[in-house]
């Protein structure tokens, strides 16, 4: 099982809840026929992102009151569920990631990763303990190769930006 999100508040009075989701990718969500709220299985009647939320409408969650028991609650679902690409990685995953070069040159560790819209961005532990910030973008993040991030050496030194 691997957690899809929180959920914030019902949306509306037809027991619609608004979920703030664990990962910026909305696709991943969108063939989701069950969900786990409080380790009990609950079949989903729709599901749709928009606005970097999911909005969701639970079997048995039918108005504004029944929606508000289940503010704050964590909803998970079961990986086989989620849409995930063969190129495309969960944010939990990818943290704690070692960079290397296309040589294997250690480079740094991802520690953190945001979305502005865009793209995402990451924040990488260099070797000299400082914080760098990159754009995730093809021509730099080449891909996962054997648990580490692969990068194009060249645009990682011209493009980072450091935080210190």
């Amino acid at each position: 099982m691997r957690l899809v999100g929180t959920i914030v508040k019902p949306q509306g009075v037809k027991g619609e809840l608004k979920i703030y989701p664990a990962d910026t990718n909305l696709e991943i969500y969108k063939n989701i026929k069950h969900l786990y709220v409080d380790n009990v299985k609950v079949n989903v009647k729709k599901i749709v992102g928009r606005q970097r939320f999911l909005y969701v409408f639970l079997e048995g969650v039918n108005d504004r009151n029944m929606a508000d028991n289940y503010r704050q609650k964590k909803v998970y679902a079961d990986d086989d569920e989620l849409s995930l690409k063969e190129d495309m990685y969960y944010v939990e995953d990818l943290l704690d990631m070692d960079v290397v070069s296309q040589e294997g040159e250690f480079l740094g560790t991802i520690i953190d990763i945001q979305s502005y819209g865009a793209t995402d961005v990451f924040t990488i532990l260099d070797m000299d303990n400082r914080e760098i910030m990159l754009p995730h973008l093809k021509s730099i993040f080449l891909g996962v190769i054997n648990n580490k991030m692969q990068v194009n050496k060249k645009l990682f030194e011209e493009m980072k930006l450091c935080t210190e």
